[in-house]
């Protein structure tokens, strides 16, 4: 076993230690956006289309993913969480490849680790895993293109730019963009000709492109225009949330600044991570790298460059902070390789210090998050169901109302009967193991649910003869893009619901106040009269 294979070994061992202690445990569940996923899992289990069958807000194939989980190791979220390992072990492991193209191997190994455990992770979904592992392929196959230009590493990234296209679309054609710059440029720089298999691939690229649009549209195409734009809203004012980037990117350095100055240590890494930086630059303007190395370098920091700057696309236009961490691996691999460049002007022991003390801030790391997990691993956090099996880090109020509704549903509900959750509320279908008796699955003033969506649904309800009626209290929030149910979105629903279901039990949550995504969770019950 050579030593690139060792160190690799040992960032798939080191990444799984860490992970183990999660898969019984999440900081913060919620009711909608995390019950929409596991929902969407068990559905597609169940045979059912995404799109067509289930309204879903990403790409087709992660909940696919997800229910492979579910059908090898049970439909827990245990499950899922496993999944989820397996593409943050992935993730790491592409890390670790693309960084040691350039890097020494225990440098490479470094980095992978530190990615692992200080990336900000999409905390709202378990669908954008699968982004960040396949975007980390694309970059492996990139680098090492640029130190090897053979063709052959531009076709590995075809399969990760269709599988990025079905996870989150424009991000995935975003790397298709990123790509076909990057591997243009390498062929003006090295001194190479356009040969037929580099224009073989340039073709195959275009087709991998029409083959992402086949599959949506093959998906979509029996939907109307306002179903496409609920599951697809890349259109107008489909996002609730607008900003210019003129308060959006001042925004983005401000935020920065502030987590510079939050901590000593936060200030120490800022300093030895610009430090690098700096460095870098002054050996790259005095003429200090030698031709080749210096060419290479050049052109890692195109790729990181127009991957940092072209995935910065969504936060850009919304001021969602979230949104940043698509670009998040791409700075971690410019840091990386600067402060390896930069510091080659200091001493071998000050270099072996650095890293030295970096090998301590993630040991600490993962003994303060160990800590900090096991803490949280007790029994009214624990959330109770065939399905569940997991702790929570929740209020205590959140988990005993989520208990509560799942135990009264499993008593009162017979085999064949369904409910209706609203507004946004997936988490029961998934934990009592029910399909929803309607493709909607969430009900807010974004979604822009017309009159004609409305008689369908209670079309669906009469038909399927829905007993029970679950109704959250952010039917009423001033949310940006939620809106008060019946009366800034879907009246007709509202007045069906108040004609025929009457209030039977009501479950925590203080309704006077605001309801949160994943605290203040209130629940009331209704049964058709």
């Amino acid at each position: 076993m050579n030593k690139h294979t060792l160190f690799l070994v040992a960032v798939i061992a080191t990444v799984l230690i860490m992970g183990l202690p999660e898969l019984n445990y999440y900081p913060l569940l919620s009711q909608g956006d995390h019950g929409r996923d596991l929902y969407a899992a068990q559905a597609v289990l169940r045979g059912e289309l995404p799109y067509k069958d289930f309204w879903w807000v990403y790409g087709p194939i992660m909940p696919y993913y997800y229910a492979f989980f579910y059908k090898v190791c049970g439909a827990t979220i245990g499950s899922f969480l496993l999944g989820k390992l397996v593409l943050k072990i992935a993730a790491a492991a592409f890390f670790y490849l693309a960084a040691s193209r350039f890097l020494p191997a225990f440098l490479a190994f470094l980095s992978a680790v530190w990615f692992a455990q200080s990336q900000q992770e999409f905390f709202f979904t378990f669908n954008h895993a699968g982004g960040i592992t396949a975007e980390l392929w694309i970059l492996f196959m990139l680098f090492s293109y640029i130190r090897t230009p053979q063709v052959r590493f531009l076709w590995g990234t075809l399969p990760a730019i269709f599988l990025y296209s079905l996870i989150k679309i424009n991000f995935g054609l975003t790397a298709a963009v990123v790509v076909a710059i990057v591997s243009f440029c390498a062929g003006w720089v090295h001194p190479l000709p356009r040969d037929r298999a580099r224009n073989r691939f340039y073709v195959a690229l275009a087709g991998v492109c029409l083959g992402v649009g086949l599959v949506y549209w093959l998906l979509l195409k029996d939907l109307p225009l306002y179903v496409i734009r609920q599951c697809q809203p890349y259109f107008g004012d489909d996002q609730p949330h607008h900003f210019s980037p003129w308060v959006t990117i001042p925004y983005y350095f401000t935020q920065h600044w502030l987590t510079f100055v939050h901590s000593p240590i936060n200030m120490a890494v800022g300093v030895v991570l610009h430090s690098g930086t700096l460095l870098c630059l002054y050996r790259l303007c005095t003429g200090k790298i030698p031709a080749k190395p210096r060419r290479d370098l050049l052109l890692c920091l195109l790729t990181l460059a127009t991957f940092f700057v072209l995935n910065f696309q969504e936060f850009v236009v919304s001021g969602v902070w979230y949104r940043t961490f698509w670009s998040l691996p791409f700075l971690f691999m410019f840091h990386f390789l600067m402060m390896h460049t930069g510091f080659q002007l200091l001493p071998k022991v000050a270099r072996g210090l650095v890293w030295v003390l970096w090998g301590c801030l993630l040991l600490l790391g993962f003994a303060s998050a160990i800590g900090s997990q096991q803490q949280q691993k007790i029994p009214p956090r624990f959330l109770q169901g065939p399905h569940a099996k997991i702790y929570v880090g929740n209020e205590f109020e959140w988990t005993a109302t989520v208990n509560a509704v799942n135990a009264f549903l499993s008593q009162n509900l017979k085999d064949d009967e369904l409910f209706f959750a609203l507004p946004y509320d997936d988490i029961y279908y998934y934990l009592a193991g029910k399909s929803s008796p309607t493709r909607q699955l969430i009900f807010f003033d974004h979604i822009k649910i017309p009159p004609q969506q409305e008689v369908s649904i209670i079309e669906e309800l009469e038909r399927k003869k829905v007993k029970y009626v679950l109704m959250s209290n952010r039917i009423a929030s001033s949310e940006t893009g939620l809106g008060i149910f019946g009366r800034t979105y879907c009246p007709l629903l509202s007045q069906y619901i108040g004609a025929n279901y009457t209030p039977v039990a009501r479950q925590g949550g203080d309704w006077e106040k605001e309801p949160g995504w994943a605290h203040n969770h209130g629940l009331m019950i209704l049964q058709k009269k």
